[in-house]
């Protein structure tokens, strides 16, 4: 079932996340400029139990789990955003925070009128994952909190920026697709970001102030 964060990249990048390098992340971490994780199964559209694919504002069950899916990152990427930067030691990443908050935070805006056309009824409420994470997150500083942040929120808009591709390619409903191309190009440019703040980790850098 297509997904915003792959149950299988979501639980590698928890475990990587828990153990807290103290060193510059390694070779176990995509390479900066590498490509997104490799793409699964193409999804296609979900027929209705009548065999017509939901039109309208009609929506699917894919659909609608990649809307909910969309709304918990959306969410995820504006709190540990917020986190990064008042925790990260590099400017990079705190500027990196502070665009996630702005840009997903437009992204949640986005999907409310698109949960209020289509009815619905998201919830950005956080997974599993997103919670481990978050706390994780909220119990580093500076150095160590960089060289967990960075690689997850690479990975996760690796994912990101497939799944989104899918969805605007293959998505039941037509809003759903224009809804996923639209954000293609800011995420796009968030994974070249995310690619950047790899290649200047301090893993023992204390956190700085907040700019």
């Amino acid at each position: 079932m297509r997904a915003r964060f792959a149950i299988s990249v979501a639980a590698a990048v928890c475990a990587t996340a828990t153990a807290l390098p103290v060193t510059a992340y390694g070779a176990a971490t995509p390479a900066p400029g590498g490509g997104p994780p490799p793409p699964g199964p193409s999804p296609t559209g979900q027929a209705t139990p009548g065999g017509q694919t939901p039109t309208g504002t009609e929506v699917s069950t894919a659909d609608r789990a990649f809307l909910t899916q969309a709304a918990q990152g959306a969410q995820f990427e504006v709190a540990s955003g917020r986190l990064a930067a008042n925790r990260a030691a590099s400017a990079a990443v705190q500027s990196f925070g502070r665009r996630m908050v702005t840009d997903h935070g437009e992204e949640l805006q986005q999907l409310q009128a698109l949960d209020h056309s289509l009815g619905v009824g998201l919830s950005s409420a956080p997974n599993t994952d997103q919670r481990n994470l978050a706390a994780i997150w909220t119990s580093v500083r500076g150095g160590a909190f960089d060289c967990s942040y960075a690689p997850a929120i690479y990975a996760l808009h690796g994912t990101d920026v497939h799944v989104f591709e899918q969805e605007a390619a293959h998505a039941d409903n037509a809003q759903v697709r224009q809804f996923a191309a639209a954000q293609l190009p800011v995420l796009r440019q968030h994974l070249q970001m995310a690619s950047k703040n790899l290649g200047n980790l301090d893993c023992s850098a204390p956190a700085a102030t907040p700019s």
